[in-house]
């Protein structure tokens, strides 16, 4: 499994997961970890058949900073059917549009972590991070509705989720 930096200045990383020899007819998903000093996220962690790597690779990651956010941006399979286990084994919040949090549930989301899956409204909003916002912008219809992106202005980079898939490329920066 390779782990590629996209960004780091010491006290703000940005590492994309990618690349877990997935096989079969499931579609690929790469997963993004944000670390501002001793708080972290993750980006869309994916499925049931990936979590326990991603979780590992995650929390190597963050070393002792702390998980903070999962951020879904959106509804499909790929991005939230591992959310429960994200949010019994951390003390996450997971974020996803407003539209969605209903639906996510259907995915095996236990009762004991419900309140911590928050919704993001509409307009968009600011994830605080260590001390810097986060930024997720609507997106909606631009893979799906209720789509949202991601925006980091400490590195500049924006996370596009499914609407900047690559798959099949044999490159990583657009």
């Amino acid at each position: 499994m390779a782990n590629t930096v996209l960004f780091d200045d010491g006290v703000h990383q940005n590492v994309l997961i990618e690349d877990f020899g997935f096989s079969g007819s499931a579609v690929q998903a790469n997963q993004h970890v944000v670390r501002h000093d001793d708080e972290g996220m993750i980006l869309d962690p994916g499925g049931h058949k990936v979590y326990n790597k991603v979780l590992t690779q995650t929390m190597s990651i963050l070393g002792r900073a702390k998980l903070k956010y999962v951020f879904l941006s959106h509804q499909d399979p790929d991005i939230v059917a591992a959310s429960n286990g994200w949010l019994m084994t951390t003390d996450a919040e997971a974020y996803v549009s407003g539209l969605w949090v209903r639906f996510v549930p259907h995915f095996g989301l236990d009762h004991l972590v419900e309140s911590r899956l928050k919704q993001i409204p509409d307009e968009g909003m600011k994830l605080p991070l260590g001390g810097i916002d986060m930024l997720a912008i609507p997106a909606h219809f631009l893979h799906s509705c209720g789509n949202f992106q991601l925006y980091d202005p400490h590195a500049k980079i924006l996370y596009s989720g499914d609407l900047g898939a690559s798959l099949g490329m044999d490159y990583t920066f657009v």
